[in-house]
């Protein structure tokens, strides 16, 4: 019976061995989480759009540039163009002027009605805070579709 033990022990010792540690594993950096509502400065948009916009976001972001998390965006009706846009944070960047880019994978569902259609954005967070101070933009491709600034709620960025 203690040969069986030993060989147990052995073949465990072996198979922990066979698979090494994932030392380079991606390490969690920062969450960003966030909601409220903003208002859309016409200016900043290659479009002029302007309106009122209920957000929600939640984003995980690590070491080598992934990112998860879920990103809701809805230009409520009296906005120029009502819609919702929303989608999962796939990864993200960090720019030199300190602001965040995530980059989404998601859908477009105008309002009212309409189909989804798939899009890729990006939203970069140029300032962190509440109402008045948080600000970030919304982009397809080259173009920034959405300009920003919180009326209510927060976006905050956490580090472990």
């Amino acid at each position: 019976m203690r040969s069986f033990g030993l060989f147990v022990v052995a073949v465990l010792t072996a198979v922990v061995f066979a698979y090494p540690a994932t030392a380079d594993a991606a390490s969690v950096v920062a969450t960003i989480n966030g909601g409220g509502t903003a208002i859309m400065d016409p200016n900043g948009s290659d479009f002029g759009l302007a309106g009122t916009t209920s957000f929600g976001i939640h984003a995980t972001l690590y070491s080598d540039g992934t990112a998860s998390g879920h990103l809701n965006c809805v230009d409520q009706v009296g906005s120029t163009f009502p819609g919702n846009i929303f989608g999962e944070v796939t990864s993200w960047e960090g720019n030199l002027d300190g602001s965040i880019t995530l980059n989404v994978v998601g859908k477009l569902v105008g309002i009212p009605g309409g189909h989804p259609q798939d899009v890729s954005f990006t939203v970069t967070i140029q300032q962190f805070g509440g109402a008045g101070v948080g600000h970030w933009t919304l982009s397809i491709g080259p173009f920034t579709v959405c300009d920003e600034t919180l009326l209510s709620g927060q976006i905050v960025m956490r580090r472990p």
